[in-house]
């Protein structure tokens, strides 16, 4: 007798449901908020069975940072060769993101109730606010190696600022996507004076 073929490990996952089980979660999430995001509601919303989100996201805080964590963007980090561009190359990439992908306004809103929640708000820490200073860091790492910015520099409180910039137009905008445009055109050029190394400024 012929040996029977290995059994698989299982069905692969549907790409199609779970972008539809995260969009909806995003959709409850921008209504709904953390406390009225149920999986339950999520799965009705998605058309799905709650034991497909349950393969995939164990608990509703692993779903709602999948959610979100797509405000990261994916891929290499641009290299325009100069700090200036990179960030400029950024900032517009996130623009076309997030135009109409609610994700400007949702992810103020998690931030603000996961201050209640200190593993959620770790988790969003370690997902979404972690991998935007990794790419700042290294467009200012890269910026000292050039010779564009000053050999000195302490790179971590400059990190905090340029950060803070887009977080502080998000909150204020509630979410706008349009207040990015300025960051960070209108911001480097003051900061330019302090971090910008002595060759440069002369030129």
């Amino acid at each position: 007798m012929s040996e029977a073929p290995a059994r698989g490990r299982g069905r692969p996952r549907s790409a199609e449901a779970e972008q539809a089980i995260l969009n909806a979660t995003l959709r409850m999430l921008g209504t709904q908020g953390i406390a009225g995001t149920t999986i339950e509601g999520v799965a009705a919303e998605a058309g799905v069975g709650k034991t497909t989100i349950y393969r995939r996201w164990p608990t509703k805080t692993d779903l709602i940072l999948a959610a979100i964590s797509d405000i990261v963007p994916p891929g290499n980090p641009p290299d325009t060769g100069t700090m200036a561009g990179d960030m400029a190359a950024l900032a517009q990439t996130q623009q076309r993101r997030l135009a109409g992908s609610g994700l400007s306004g949702i992810v103020p809103r998690v931030l603000a109730e996961s201050m209640s929640d200190p593993d959620l708000h770790q988790d969003f820490v370690d997902r979404v606010v972690n991998p935007f200073r990794e790419l700042l860091r290294l467009f200012i790492e890269r910026g000292i190696e050039r010779g564009e910015l000053r050999p000195d520099l302490e790179v971590e409180p400059l990190v905090d600022l340029l950060h803070a910039i887009p977080i502080y137009k998000i909150l204020m905008s509630r979410g706008d996507p349009a207040a990015l445009e300025q960051v960070p055109g209108a911001y480097l050029p003051i900061l330019a004076p302090g971090i910008l190394s002595s060759s440069v400024k002369s030129d």
